[in-house]
């Protein structure tokens, strides 16, 4: 799970001893394992007994637990009391005021289950206390935890918010950090998906997901319109630089972390240096500055038709589709996704590799890595990534015929058949990717383009395409959906029903949701 931030302590004074200032010296302790979260054990219709009982198991597990309601709680746990009652008692017994309450609410579910984990479980809908907001303006609305139960559009109303979450993902990212990472993606997409734009801390009563630190941040940008904690992580250098880095084809953070720690700063640096690079990072640097460009909906399209028209040259009926952020209705994006496949299963095997020593030999390709299919057949692995068979490749558009396409968009044509985008004579291509060097990159009639090709059976292809198609947070949250709340094992190749111990064949993307008990979000909802 996304844990919550840790809490700042006074210089010079150990974790141990903070730990048993707020557990209290006669209290039986465990080791603290989980410091990051704090839990206040409401008494009211709990009774006394029962609290101390609790309390010392969640201390013996390594839960931190206090005895007096604080800044430092992150979950208020209550057994029978609704959240309005727990609010008012709060208010009335600590002087905790509902305006900036920043900690959840959460039913006695979430503590036993959690105790059962023996970690700090996730809070989910059905954990939380609701407490109804007192703000007419604000229309009620049910928010799921899980993103694959929300719909999520392009143009969210709380931008503001979001960008500055995302910062601070990214930086959690670089910092390898995957639990802040996800508290902040998870925040920010949460804040994607509302209806209406947050002007108040008590618009966020009652949404699930957002942490500590999110409301925080939230709270500061309401008050003072920025977040000095996301000014200086964008001033912060080993962020600048990092960001820098990974922007190159084929460079992850630990490699660019690497090259910092190396003092390394800039690209002209790397360039300069006597760091060896693989041939992904050699063609990520030689074309970065085409690859960090935004690709236009105009020129994805084109390499639409380019790879159709090259894939029907070997194998007609063929099927391509144009996947990841433009298939969300993006009008940008950092590359193309095409998923290839054939409905006669089978005929699709070898497919990639002759179109794409064919296409290198017309100079459309500038870089190519191809890799086999490594699925074991039936495989019941819900992992993140897929085994089809891909290239990753950069390809070589004309810029004449990315200016034709559009001019043929804005005429409002209907059909591109029988003009002159149509009619692409791809032999016109002729100059070897090999040839290409820096010198001629100043002045050129091209743009190098980033496209990934995947190859999927036709029985696999439903899966393939509701995986490929994003994004992260959203496929992230359906296998989750599908394991814990359906028991199924989910990935781009096939359903896995494990208490039935059958595979659930799917031939569209809407038989997967059905599958899973799920509503079906069409692609254009799917921005989480």
């Amino acid at each position: 799970m996304a844990l919550l931030p840790r809490k700042k302590r006074c210089k010079g004074i150990p974790t141990s001893t903070v730990s048993q200032d707020h557990l209290g010296r006669n209290s039986p302790v465990g080791e603290v394992k989980f410091g990051e979260v704090g839990i206040f054990l409401v008494e009211r219709r709990m009774g006394s007994s029962r609290r101390r009982f609790l309390t010392e198991l969640a201390r013996k597990k390594g839960f931190r637990v206090e005895e007096q309601m604080s800044e430092s709680v992150t979950h208020v746990v209550s057994e029978n009391n609704t959240g309005k009652e727990v609010l008012d008692l709060l208010e009335k017994r600590n002087g905790i005021s509902r305006t900036g309450f920043t900690a959840a609410l959460v039913d006695i579910a979430w503590f036993t289950e959690s105790m059962g984990a023996g970690r700090p479980l996730e809070v989910e809908s059905r954990h939380q206390l609701q407490v109804t907001r007192e703000a007419v303006a604000v229309t009620e609305v049910s928010i799921s935890s899980y993103a694959c139960q929300r719909r999520t559009v392009l143009k969210n109303k709380n931008r503001l918010f979001t960008e500055a979450l995302k910062v601070l993902a990214e930086a959690a990212e670089l910092n390898e950090s995957e639990g802040r990472y996800l508290a902040f993606s998870k925040a920010s997409s949460i804040l994607k998906s509302l209806p209406y734009t947050v002007t108040k801390m008590e618009d966020l009563q009652g949404i699930p997901s957002l942490g500590v630190h999110s409301r925080k941040v939230i709270k500061e940008i309401l008050e003072d319109g920025t977040c000095s904690e996301v000014e200086n992580i964008l001033q912060n250098e080993r962020y600048q630089t990092l960001k820098r880095f990974t922007s190159i084809f084929g460079v992850g953070v630990k490699t660019a972390d690497k090259w910092y720690r190396e003092g390394l700063r800039t690209l002209d640096e790397l360039r300069a240096s006597n760091v060896k690079l693989t041939r992904e990072q050699e063609a990520g640097l030689l074309y970065h500055n085409d690859l960090s460009a935004p690709v236009t909906r105009t020129e994805a399209d084109l390499i639409k038709q380019i790879v159709e028209r090259a894939v029907h040259k070997f194998l007609p009926a063929t099927v391509v589709t144009l996947t990841g952020g433009f298939r969300r209705e993006k009008e940008f994006g950092h590359d193309v996704d095409l998923l290839i496949t054939h409905p006669e299963e089978g005929k699709e095997e070898g497919l990639i590799c002759q179109v794409i020593n064919w296409m290198t030999t017309e100079g459309l390709i500038l870089y190519g890595d191809i890799t086999g299919n490594s699925y074991k057949g039936r495989s019941k692995d819900p992992g993140i990534f897929d085994h089809f068979e891909k290239c990753l490749s950069i390809f070589k558009l004309k810029k004449e015929l990315v200016n034709n396409l559009e001019s043929e968009k804005l005429s409002h044509c209907d059909s591109l058949a029988g003009d002159k985008t149509r009619g692409i004579d791809l032999a016109d291509h002729t100059e070897a990717a090999q040839q290409v060097t820096v010198a001629a990159a100043g002045s050129k009639d091209w743009k190098a383009v980033r496209v990934d090709l995947v190859i999927a059976p036709y029985s696999q292809y439903a899966y393939a395409l509701l995986g490929w198609t994003g994004s992260r947070l959203f496929e992230r949250d359906l296998r989750r959906y599908a394991k814990h709340s359906k028991n199924m094992s989910l990935s781009s190749h096939s359903l896995f029903d494990n208490e039935q111990n059958i595979f659930l064949p799917a031939a569209t993307e809407e038989g997967i949701f059905a599958h899973l008990g799920l509503e079906y979000i069409p692609p254009r909802e799917r921005n989480a």
